[in-house]
């Protein structure tokens, strides 16, 4: 019990000033201004934007009044003796009422109230300038920033200096040119490309030969690249491996004790599509670890190294195309790091396959014990791989800092107990830092083991000339809520009230309207989800030359309002730029193959959706949670014996990642195809079972119908991919009028699944 409360103590001391060591008078005004937010909260909850709501009372009880009852009681809390404690039942509305009136006199409300609010943090902070408390005129005078950020003599009081068109302070300033160089860094790399040669079949590693599996080599520069992709996909991920070793190079750049010299490290990587085959692998150098060891490996990781006297490898079970991807990016930038603590290791891979991706795919350690025990939709959101839900997650938890895990535990976690909440801090903790000075985390990965909390914060601040734990994370926690004016422009994010588009209540009505004609629930609406949505159509509305396959679900960053981090969300959003009718419409969007997934997903519950004219961008991969009562599990499309589909599809229609994937099957002469059969799972995780074994069997009138199977649950364009998705692609146009029939079959680990259907052309 010492032990939690000292934790505990730590995690409190982040914050400025406790309200421990608060006056009355200082805690009376902060009750005052909370009952100010609260009332706000309260409003915007009532009309409609609940995550307007939410962002307002985690500030108020993280810096105004912690005991405030109508926020706590908003927020699922209940008084348990002296203490709050969350109801695990309870669950938080993630929809808002896409109402732009409503949006908009929330927008102009909460101007009037900044305006209040900083008037009289200036007026407190002025008092306690005059009385020489510095250190409470400091935090009420970054709040009068936060509120209204042109203040002038809150700007002089925190020797503000011009930053990118704005003003902050010196660390500000660091942040800012940081972020930029890393994420310029990223954007240039990607641009580049890098030789990789194949290897011929001669060039093995003895540690997989003694499992007898079948696998390719490639070589780069720098790294060799083995496993069962396609050549053309291992030679794209060892090009990522080299691009990041690049970027890795920058960010590193006159920094202590980072290896940036891959001669140190194991370059020899294999990537398997199937947990089965690397288990295969461990198994066969069973000798080579303790039955423990390998015990644990086996049921909880699907990443480790292995290695004897003579040769080693690092060992993945990488799933699909963005899993190899990013595992490649991620193994450069762990072993550059080279942290021995595994939460640091793990957040180092997330940070950088963040800025990269906006999306992870791997992880150290397999989530089952979460798995197990999750129980609200919020708990459920730790297992997507979007980055976008990762980093809301990351601003409740700044909010909430006193509740989560402490960045002076984050040495101390071992890899068989690594709770999400520590998942969520260790990433965000080390992307924060690796903007303001990477060589604070080699300082505090020196500490990995040291003790308790309370032992890692006082030798970490002794090692680093009085900077401790403690204002990192008050800092980390400004970078994440977007404390000033330069912080804000770091994230970059467009404001939710803005995102709410005229003809947002229209779309979503019809867009419901066409799930319920496929049988599936009705989805919600978020303005959060909306804010890329926006950015997106303005994109398109800028740039009248992206209007094919493949420009409508990218982004070019030297184009008027492109960005790499816009880029990463147009591959999987759904987009139209002639949403005039919206049966048309929604018609034409279930024959794309990715775009039918979200239109009979039963796992989506909310979605981001903006409309500006006969532009129409929507967001249907944040809000996958779980399935309705009774409803999941896989689906195949069509399904509709009475209803016609078309004969075909046009090749060009599905953008140019899916015509590479023809050309590496040996049919990049078709430009038509026939009609595309889907299998759907659904999942965040990508497609189960062994994904070699997936088979469509579809015949007519008895007559087999060749094709091809697509496993597409790992593509950048969501016209032909989806998350969870395979796809049967007849070679050839199918016959008007008549009945197929498809039988999918492929093997889990539970044996041999068949899914059969029926449906006309």
């Amino acid at each position: 019990m010492i032990r939690k409360v000292l934790i505990l103590l730590v995690a409190l001391f982040a914050l400025t000033t406790s309200l421990a060591a608060q006056s009355a008078t200082e805690t009376k005004f902060r009750e005052k201004q909370a009952d100010a937010l609260q009332r706000y909260a309260a409003s915007a909850y009532k009309v409609g934007f609940p995550q307007v709501a939410r962002r307002i009372w985690l500030m108020l009880l993280s810096e105004y009044a912690s005991e405030n009852v109508e926020a706590r009681t908003a927020l699922g809390y209940q008084k348990v003796g002296n203490a709050w404690s969350l109801d695990p039942g309870f669950s938080y509305p993630k929809s808002d009422t896409p109402d732009p009136k409503a949006a908009k006199r929330l927008q102009d409300d909460w101007k009037e109230l900044a305006d209040k609010l900083a008037k009289a943090h200036l007026k407190t902070a002025q008092e306690y300038e005059q009385a020489g408390r510095t250190d409470m005129a400091r935090w009420h005078f970054e709040k009068v920033i936060y509120f209204t950020p042109d203040d002038e003599e809150a700007k002089t009081a925190l020797s503000h200096k011009p930053v990118a068109g704005l003003t902050g302070t010196d660390l500000e300033q660091t942040l800012y040119e940081r972020s930029k160089l890393i994420e310029n860094a990223v954007s240039e790399e990607l641009k580049k490309t890098y030789d990789v040669e194949e290897r011929p079949a001669s060039d093995t590693n003895p540690l997989l030969e003694k499992a007898k599996v079948a696998y390719s080599t490639v070589k780069s520069e720098h790294f060799t690249l083995r496993g069962d992709f396609d050549i053309p996909l291992l030679k794209e991920a060892a090009v990522n491996a080299e691009r990041a070793l690049r970027v890795m190079q920058v960010a590193y750049a006159d920094k202590t004790g980072f290896q940036l010299d891959p001669k140190r490290w194991r370059t020899d990587w294999a990537y398997f599509k199937d947990k089965e085959t690397y288990v295969q692998i461990l198994k066969a150098n069973a000798d080579l670890m303790s039955p423990s060891d390998l015990k644990f490996r086996v049921e909880q990781t699907a990443g480790c190294g292995i290695s004897d006297s003579t040769t080693a490898v690092d060992l993945s079970a990488a799933g699909n195309e963005q899993g190899i991807l990013d595992g490649s990016v991620r193994s450069v930038a762990q072993w550059c790091a080279g942290f021995r603590a595994p939460a640091l290791t793990e957040g180092i891979g997330h940070a950088f396959v963040g800025m990269f991706f906006n999306n992870n795919r791997r992880f150290i350690v397999d989530r089952q014990e979460q798995q197990r025990t999750t129980t609200g939709e919020e708990d459920y959101d730790k297992f997507s791989p979007n980055m976008d839900t990762w980093k809301d997650l990351a601003v409740d938890s700044a909010w909430k800092i006193s509740e989560g895990t402490p960045a002076a535990r984050l040495p101390l976690i071992t890899a068989d107990k690594f709770p999400d909440d520590a998942r969520i801090k260790s990433w965000s903790f080390c992307d924060y830092m690796v903007r303001r000075d990477p060589n604070l985390l080699k300082s505090l990965d020196k500490l990995t083991g040291e003790g308790t909390p309370v032992e890692v914060e006082k030798k970490f601040t002794a090692a680093n000339d009085g900077l401790s734990i403690s204002q990192l994370e008050k800092e980390w926690k400004d970078f994440w809520t977007e404390a000033s004016p330069v912080l804000k422009a770091i994230r970059d994010n467009t404001e939710p009230l803005s995102a709410v588009s005229p003809d947002a209540k229209k779309w979503l009505e019809a867009f419901n309207k066409a799930r319920k004609e496929q049988n599936a629930t009705a989805v919600t609406w978020s303005s959060t989800y909306s804010s890329r949505c926006k950015d997106h159509v303005d994109y398109l509305k800028a740039n009248e030359t992206q209007r094919d396959a493949g420009a409508l679900q990218s982004e070019d960053a030297a184009l008027p309002g492109g960005s790499h981090l816009g880029n990463m969300f147009a591959q999987m959003a759904l987009v139209s730029t002639d949403a005039v009718k919206s049966k048309e419409v929604f018609d034409a969007w279930l024959h794309l193959p990715g775009y039918r997934d979200a239109l009979i997903n039963e796992r989506l519950i909310t979605i981001g959706l903006y409309a500006d004219g006969p532009f129409l961008v929507v967001d249907a991969i944040r809000g996958v949670g779980r399935p309705p009562e009774g409803k999941g599990g896989y689906r195949v499309w069509p399904n509709v014996p009475k209803t016609a589909v078309p004969c075909e599809i046009q090749v060009a229609d599905l953008g140019p990642e899916f015509k590479e994937f023809l050309v590496l099957s040996g049919h990049g002469d078709k430009t038509v195809l026939g009609y595309p059969l889907t299998l759907h799972q659904f999942g965040t995780g990508g497609v189960s079972g062994v994904k070699s074994s997936y088979r469509c069997q579809v015949t007519i009138n008895n007559t087999p119908v060749e094709g091809i199977v697509h496993i597409a649950d790992g593509g950048s364009n969501r016209r032909a991919s989806a998350p969870g998705m395979v796809v049967f692609y007849p070679l050839e146009p199918l016959k008007k009028g008549r009945e197929v029939e498809a039988v999918w079959t492929f093997e889990n680990a539970e044996g041999v699944v068949r899914l059969a259907t029926k449906f006309n052309t």
